[in-house]
């Protein structure tokens, strides 16, 4: 996951499978009765076109860097400049992207074979040099990459042809071959790189990437240009000229939408949503996502550190309210931070499925019982205080739901608003989360793999471990499941792990939430799941 105004970066930084719904479409039902349709592709482009303007709602990135694009708006734009060495597809399954293959040699070995005939935007040659430079520079604590946590077990990484390279790893670890469809595994240009220094993906620093489009010009605070790159070895992008846009506010965004100033958003606004799906100027996709709302334990001491206070919390909470009133019916209950979508494309899938559905199911309010664990817990203090950030009104009602349920068990809760830029600073400084509780946020996984998340929650001194979790089985199953070259032994060591960490909430899990698209008439093609996040999607995106 990863920080936006009100997000939980992840390791970094998960949907809903609809029961009878296909990765192509499948229905739940919305608040007010409309039936909902999970969807992960829209309608290809029949062609293609001159100009498209898109909305990043949580503002303009701070980098484009690789190493340094860690949310929504970062990664929207960059994945269409610098590409993986995999691709991730609608259906959270991956395929080949810079690297024909990445073959598991043996346990501690993976060899990437590289795509000939691959060009830089400047001419130069996409060489297996380039692609050691690009992977061992997320292991420099000097850049603090946010994809660092990737390459934890990576003993070294070797160009071992022209068009070959080859990583080592102290211990086994099965989750980095997916992660390299993601950031962790994009490519950019050493000799560019090098040149540029630190002012690398910034406005001034430019890039020197692979994709299917090249960066024009960043006007700060304004827009983001970008253009196609002719010499791309795939398929060309369909627009010529895309620009992004920076519009933060709900409604600004909503009403130029609506009026066709500007052509497409991911993450439409939750509020909008009825307007949206009504008009004649575009069409609301609601696709499969590993999106999540939840609340955090920030605390290593008090009652957020206690199992019991959190249990009570999740109890109390009737997560279907979350639903309706917050995601206006575009989510569904979730029992646990890790969903179901991001195994779909393994071959140990039963397994998880099978582990996934002998979880509590906790989506119903149960206020006796919750009552009963803040009685056995007995806190030296019964008042909470949640943080959200200022301007956020799903998360704040979030909150405010949050809040009237404790007080029917018991416990008081204090809502603190933040500004954006001090509580994305607390999911990384710890003196910002002094007098927290709980933060309610919001997250994403950007991979598949059930272990790209849960390791940072469970293993004591993890990056996103802040109540002191520390089970000795849960460590060595996990462990195990990382380690395991056999997706069958990986995938039942996590269902065992998850089995012991899953019911003590450390992270509360309230609702996942569909992805949301709004695409103008003149424009079709974008994938409509989530899996936007980690791929060059705006190439797709052409004429109606």
């Amino acid at each position: 996951m990863k920080p936006k105004s009100g997000i939980f970066p992840s390791l970094l930084a998960a949907t809903l499978i609809v029961a009878g719904c296909s990765s192509g479409g499948g229905s739940t039902s919305a608040s007010a009765g409309e039936a909902i349709t999970l969807t992960s592709t829209t309608p290809a482009a029949t062609g293609d076109i001159d100009k498209v303007t898109w909305a990043l709602p949580s503002g303009e990135p701070t980098s484009l860097d690789p190493a340094k694009t860690g949310d929504y708006s970062a990664n929207s734009v960059e994945t269409n400049l610098c590409e993986s060495l995999l691709r991730l597809q609608p259906d959270f399954s991956t395929a080949p992207g810079l690297a024909k293959s990445v073959t598991q040699k043996d346990a501690t070995t993976v060899v990437i074979t590289l795509q000939d005939g691959v060009t830089f935007w400047d001419g130069a040659a996409m060489t297996a040099d380039d692609v050691v430079y690009s992977l061992e520079r997320n292991r420099d604590p000097k850049l603090a990459s946010y994809s660092a946590h990737v390459f934890a077990n990576v003993a070294s990484i070797g160009k071992t042809g022209p068009l070959e390279v080859t990583v080592k790893f102290r211990t086994p670890d099965v989750q980095f071959i997916p992660d390299l469809a993601g950031v962790p595994g994009a490519i950019i240009e050493k000799a560019f790189a090098s040149k540029a220094g630190e002012k690398f993906g910034t406005p001034t620093g430019g890039l020197m990437c692979t994709g299917p489009f090249q960066l024009g010009a960043w006007q700060t605070g304004q827009k983001i240009e970008l253009k196609r790159y002719d010499g791309y070895w795939g398929t060309k992008a369909k627009a010529a000229t895309f620009d992004f846009v920076f519009i933060t506010d709900d409604s600004t965004l909503t009403s130029t939408l609506l009026a066709g100033e500007v052509d497409g958003v991911y993450e439409a606004p939750v509020g909008s949503l009825a307007a949206l799906r009504k008009t004649t100027a575009g069409k609301l996709y609601f696709g499969p996502s590993t999106e999540t709302v939840s609340l955090g334990p920030v605390a290593a001491d008090g009652p957020a550190a206690d199992a019991r206070i959190r249990q009570a919390l999740d109890l109390a909470i009737d997560k279907n309210t979350i639903i309706t009133s917050v995601l206006k019916g575009a989510g569904t209950p979730l029992k646990t931070f890790t969903p179901p979508l991001v195994w779909q494309g393994s071959t140990a899938k039963n397994i998880y499925d099978e582990g996934y559905a002998a979880l509590p199911d906790t989506s119903k309010a149960d206020l006796d019982a919750a009552k009963k664990l803040v009685a056995a817990a007995a806190p030296s203090r019964t008042t909470l205080v949640v943080a959200v950030p200022a301007g956020n009104q799903a998360l704040l009602q979030t909150a405010t739901i949050t809040q009237a349920a404790a007080q029917q068990i018991g416990l008081t809760v204090t809502i603190k608003q933040m500004q954006p830029g001090e509580y994305a600073g607390m999911f990384y400084d710890p003196s910002l989360r002094a007098g927290i509780d709980f933060v309610a946020t919001t997250g994403y996984l950007e991979v598949p793999g059930a272990l790209y998340y849960a390791p940072g929650f469970v293993i004591k001194g993890a990056q996103f471990n802040w109540t002191g979790y520390d089970d000795p089985a849960v460590t060595q199953k996990v462990v195990a499941a990382v380690s395991a070259t056999d997706p069958a032994e990986s995938a039942r060591q996590f269902v065992a792990a998850q089995a012991i960490f899953g019911p003590a909430k450390l992270q509360i899990t309230l609702a996942e939430q569909y992805n949301r698209l709004f695409l103008g008439k003149r424009i079709t093609g974008a994938p409509a799941s989530f899996s936007y996040i980690s791929t060059a999607w705006a190439a797709q995106v052409g004429a109606a």
